[in-house]
């Protein structure tokens, strides 16, 4: 990932560990169905034909499930089956998101995981051509999707057919980190394994004899005739050429290194799900990892996806297998018959664990075929119509161990259909506390890895583009709003206090560069200041300077006094600086009060949210940038105007365009008073017009809002209305 700029404010250090590494881990975390003892075990079942496909129409009575070969009551059943729906126009951004709409969850989740670090420029091809099949047909309207790359160049949700473009746009630009070793002394990661976990002599000697074979320079040949020798007489136990071993240890470290990325930022995914409901599946598009039992990564990726109840299936993008190159004619030597066989069974082992992740949490794998996209629509197609099966373990025990789940079609239905069902899950342990405190907060990490906001502290987040920084970038302004309504105050001195952690990360469409802010805020009010918030929220806003193109900022606010948390997730656009645009307009209910000899004109009150009242005055303001100069004077001709718009496209009233005077240094910036009177409520539409009058362009631009009649009149100085 590209270097995380860091911004102006006292940071919270250890809030969250960067995007690049592994977050840290507290604890795996258990979902909603027995968050801290075992009382309801749901497990997702999928009845499939032998085509793959989803077989909807059984009961609870069809069923029967085992844990630990022992037979458990079913005490709660859902047969969940997707209508044929036909995909809704997608809607336009918002102008902010809130935490406070109600989300729909009756789509599916999928976290597409996208392996970069594991596909070769080749693979990534055909890796992104099944995920972009899988977008266009297999993910349904409602859907919600996750695209994750494990080199930390994206991490991007959306919800379907809104976000299909945008995913598009991201999966676009990603590529294949993995350069595979092209010398004749190169070895894989599973001989490498072999040598250096299990110091296999076998193994050892078969690479030497390739080696041997094909010449391989810059080694010392001291030590081959012993080596053959002791092979013979059996006691070659420990005894490898040093040269094969150092080899093997550089190439051991190297795909250990790899899959540990892979497996924490799979891990990290998983666990971000755990409160997310309905059917959640992970898609690893990879040309796969091999297996080591007692890697500890490995054990911590399968606990979570037990846990959370969500199955991994593998996409193994080496497609079709052939010979490797070292077997072609390209290479000079013969390759020595003997090792035929285990080369040809090494080719299977490359992706063992891959395979191995898929089988133990209900997945399954596609491997050793061209056509990738009909197996990763598998994927969709099984989860048309599934089964939620729950039940209360008749085991107890807070032991901690695994138990082993096994879902079976009663007898006579079974024939030529297969159940897919996680394999068991881990019991609580007695005695386990919660979650205990870290330098990165587990419950702040996984909120701004979900795809899925947090409604605890009720938030509004909206992303203002202003002026041009330095370096062709622009000022953007993210504006939260939180209602103070919900958070835990405590009342001191006749004051009300309380401290909110606030992080937010915004990541560049485009780059996949991750700006990041954090702070802490104190809170000290008085009781007519809280008072006032209550009707209004407390706005907090962070500065960022962004370049151009399409942003997904996530925003986290947890309150200190009571650990709720709120999130919010929202997409923006920023300008091209060099263009000709208008920055963000300000829609606010009120002016700034000027203090003192204050000489600067009235500017609007920020705000989030987009509701005024039937008799109050809209104040609007915006500046034009990118606007030509005439040669003469030096300065630019533009002029404005708008029109407010009801729901069905009807105008209610606007002005005719007119010359924005520029500023002693050229600025164009317009504000403006109109009035609401006698609008009723309802949904409108601010419509924005400005020309260059002498490059003879015209930009437009809308923006919602609301006619609440239930919003009492702000009472500011401002301007007449117009």
């Amino acid at each position: 990932m590209k270097a995380v700029v860091r911004l102006r404010g006292v940071l919270l250090l250890g809030l969250l560990a960067s995007r690049s590494a592994p977050a840290q881990q507290g604890g795996p975390t258990p979902p909603p169905a027995f968050p801290s003892q075992v009382e309801l075990v749901t497990v997702d079942a999928v009845v499939v034909d032998a085509r793959g496909r989803a077989v909807p129409g059984f009961t609870a009575a069809d069923f029967t499930v085992l844990e630990n070969g022992v037979p458990q009551a079913v005490t709660r059943f859902e047969a969940v089956q997707l209508p044929a729906a036909a995909a809704p126009a997608p809607s336009r951004r918002p102008p902010f998101s809130t935490n406070q709409t109600p989300e729909a969850r009756q789509g599916r989740t999928f976290v597409l995981v996208f392996d970069d670090i594991h596909l070769s420029v080749a693979q990534a091809q055909r890796a992104k051509a099944a995920i972009g099949e899988f977008l266009r047909s297999g993910a349904r309207p409602g859907d919600r999707v996750a695209l994750v790359a494990t080199g930390g160049t994206a991490w991007w949700s959306a919800r379907l057919p809104e976000g299909r473009d945008t995913l598009m746009a991201i999966l676009k630009r990603l590529d294949g980190r993995y350069v595979p070793d092209p010398s004749p002394d190169r070895i894989t990661d599973w001989e490498a394994l072999r040598i250096m976990a299990y110091d296999d002599p076998d193994v050892g000697y078969s690479v030497q004899r390739r080696f041997d074979a094909y010449g391989s320079m810059g080694r010392e040949r001291t030590g081959d005739r012993r080596y053959a020798d002791a092979t013979r007489t059996g006691s070659s136990v420990g005894i490898i050429d040093p040269y094969v071993r150092s080899r093997a240890q550089d190439a051991y470290l190297k795909a250990v290194s790899r899959r540990r990325i892979t497996m924490s930022v799979m891990t990290r995914a998983l666990r971000s799900l755990a409160e997310t409901r309905g059917r959640k599946a992970m898609v690893l598009v990879s040309q796969g990892f091999v297996y080591e039992p007692d890697f500890t990564e490995m054990k911590e990726l399968v606990e979570a996806s037990l846990r959370v109840n969500v199955p991994i299936y593998f996409i193994d993008t080496r497609g079709l297998q052939g010979l490797p190159d070292f077997m072609t004619a390209e290479f000079k030597a013969t390759f020595d018959v003997q090792d035929t066989v285990a080369v040809l069974a090494d080719m299977t082992r490359a992706g063992e664990g891959s395979e191995a992740l898929a089988l133990d949490t209900g997945g399954f794998v596609v491997k050793n075929t061209n056509d990738l996209e009909s197996g990763i629509l598998r994927v969709s197609s099984e989860s048309q119509a599934y089964y939620l099966l729950g039940y209360a373990p008749t085991d107890a025990s807070r032991d901690g161990k695994y138990r082993r789940i096994e879902v079976r079609l009663a007898a006579g239905k079974a024939r030529g259909l297969k159940v897919r069902a996680r394999r068991g899950y881990y019991a609580p342990r007695q005695g386990a506390g919660p979650t205990p405190k870290t330098a990165a907060d587990p419950e702040i990490a996984r909120a701004l890895d979900s795809p899925f906001q947090r409604r605890e502290v009720p938030l509004r987040v909206a992303a203002y583009a202003f002026d041009e920084a330095l370096s062709q970038r622009s000022i953007v302004m993210v504006a939260a709003e939180i209602d103070v309504r919900e958070l835990a105050f405590r009342s001191e001195d006749g004051r009300f206090k309380d401290e909110l952690a606030f992080l937010l990360e915004a990541q560049h469409r485009e780059s996949g560069e991750v700006y990041r802010d954090s702070q802490r805020i104190e809170m000290d009010l008085k009781p007519e200041t809280r008072e006032s918030l209550a009707r209004t929220g407390y706005l907090f806003s962070r500065e960022l300077a962004l370049p151009g193109g399409g942003y997904q900022v996530k925003v986290v606010v947890r309150d200190l006094g009571s650990g709720r948390l709120g999130s919010v997730i929202h997409d923006f656009e920023v300008p091209d600086p060099a263009s000709f645009h208008l920055t963000s307009p300000i829609l606010a209910e009120t002016l700034e009060e000027k203090r003192g000899d204050d000489s600067r004109p009235p500017r609007p009150v920020l705000q989030v949210r987009r509701s005024f009242a039937p008799a109050s005055r809209l104040y609007v303001q915006y500046s034009v940038l990118g606007a030509a100069k005439d040669e003469a004077t030096r300065m630019p001709k533009v002029s404005g105007g708008y029109e407010i718009r009801r729901a069905d496209g009807s105008v209610v009233k606007g002005a005719a365009p007119t010359l924005i005077r520029p500023t002693s240094l050229g600025a164009l910036i317009r504000l403006q008073g109109i009035a609401l009177d006698g609008a009723p409520a309802g949904d409108y539409e601010l419509v924005l017009r400005v020309r260059d009058e002498i490059a003879r362009r015209t930009v437009e631009v809308r923006e919602p809002f609301q006619v609440d009649a239930a919003r009492p009149v702000a009472h500011a100085p401002g301007l007449p209305p117009s």
